[in-house]
């Protein structure tokens, strides 16, 4: 297997190619100094080039205000590059793995999406990211996440903890819903997906519903820090005056991992212990 990773410059491509690239097969990350997806010519050539048997696609505009105000740019690079992705990967029978995102539900649900719920993202983002899922084919494998945490640099846990290291208190947003999904738990299902060329829609988060403002309070229990210290403060980006909305609630349940089998991501509760153990252990 040669896996062609796209959007490697960023904090799931970094991590995705260098899990493939600790198999014996080869691995090509590109970043996007070395490509433009929203280029299809030079999408073309690279997958011509390279001949990959999986192209995994971790490229996106993921700035949603930003999105909001050049939706034409948003459109380019988070529709428009995937469907060139995909045509590209035909032409060497490659298998397409598409990263998408929660925000291409309305945020209404009081309990996590399935898989086959109906969408309805709510700007220019949801908008644009949901786009892509439909040019990337029934063929390719489509992967939902949310509330993404790096796997080679600082998270929210270490946010969490440089906040609480001082005195004082420590502010977090408490109106959004979503489930944190580590990096490091999420690499291996995409493989795992992609080596069994999983067709359709997949959720895949790590479990366990959260605000960041619980988050928090989860972190400053386990590293002996008084959870009171942390305060709940308004969402700016719920704010009416926001460039862009945002679902309130968009956690998402992994439905079809768990009809599928293979690996799974645990709860979310659990990452964020190792992740603390790690830091101040």
């Amino acid at each position: 297997m040669t896996v062609l990773v796209v959007g490697a410059g960023g904090r799931l491509g970094r991590a995705v190619a260098a899990h493939f690239g600790g198999r014996p097969a080869g691995v090509v990350g590109l970043d996007r100094r070395a490509l433009d997806v929203a280029d299809p010519d030079g999408v073309h050539a690279a997958v011509a080039d390279h001949r990959p048997t999986v192209v995994v696609n971790c490229a996106a505009w993921t700035d949603v205000d930003g999105c909001e105000s050049d939706p034409q740019r948003a459109h380019r690079v988070n529709a428009e590059a995937v469907g060139h992705l995909r045509e590209a990967a035909g032409s060497v029978g490659a298998h397409l793995v598409h990263v998408s995102t929660d925000f291409v539900f309305d945020g209404r649900a009081t309990e996590p999406y399935p898989e086959d719920h109906p969408t309805g993202p709510l700007g220019t983002y949801g908008a644009t990211k949901l786009a892509g899922e439909v040019a990337a084919g029934p063929d390719a494998t489509v992967v939902r996440t949310s509330w993404l945490q790096p796997a080679d640099g600082p998270g929210m846990v270490d946010a969490v903890l440089e906040g609480l290291s001082g005195g004082g208190t420590l502010p977090m947003v408490d109106q959004r819903q979503a489930c944190p999904t580590f990096v490091a738990d999420l690499v291996p299902v995409l493989a795992d997906l992609a080596d069994r060329r999983v067709p359709g829609v997949v959720h895949a988060t790590n479990g366990g519903p959260t605000t960041w403002f619980g988050f928090a309070r989860h972190v400053a229990v386990l590293a002996g820090h008084d959870p009171d210290r942390v305060v709940a403060r308004p969402d700016p980006g719920l704010d009416p005056a926001s460039p862009a909305p945002r679902p309130v609630y968009s956690a998402l349940d992994n439905g079809v991992l768990r009809a599928i089998g293979g690996p799974g991501l645990r709860d979310h509760r659990d990452a964020v212990a190792e992740a603390v153990a790690g830091r101040v252990g």
